[in-house]
């Protein structure tokens, strides 16, 4: 699959990660693609997403300025090294794990909620779980290397 188009009924299929495409042109970012798991997370359609296609619209209106920065400043860093990779805690008992790929014009990024308690992966993608090794393995194999 070299392209959003070619890959999105795979990924819609999937639900167990929130994933999106942002393709780039200069500095903007265009979402242009969300699986139902996404649009579910940030109570969107696909219609609505699409019609917003920044990171500034697409997530909650309260969101900082600042933190849309840090999503493109990631985007920006997976499509220079090939991925990005970050676990953050969001609240008690609860982390957000982050990946995104370099893909097409852009980067295909997926998230998950995960158990504080989990084994934490190392840097490295192949360390992920089945659920992001799945999508990186039909994607970008070559960053499992």
């Amino acid at each position: 699959m070299k392209t959003i188009a070619d890959a999105q009924s795979f990924l819609d299929q999937n639900e167990q990660l929130s994933i999106w495409y942002a393709a780039y042109e200069g500095t903007e970012e265009a979402v242009l693609y969300a699986n139902p798991l996404f649009c579910e997370t940030f109570g969107h359609t696909l219609e609505g997403v699409l019609e917003r296609k920044r990171y500034h619209l697409i997530n909650p209106p309260e969101t900082p300025a600042a933190t849309i920065e840090q999503y493109k400043s990631e985007d920006r860093e997976a499509i220079q090294l090939g991925y990005f990779l970050q676990r953050s805690g969001i609240e008690a008992g609860k982390d957000i794990l982050v990946l995104k790929i370099r893909f097409d014009q852009g980067i295909i990024g997926m998230f998950k909620i995960i158990d504080s308690n989990d084994p934490a992966p190392t840097n490295a993608p192949r360390d992920l779980d089945a659920d992001f090794r799945s999508v990186i393995e039909s994607l970008q194999a070559d960053i499992l290397d």
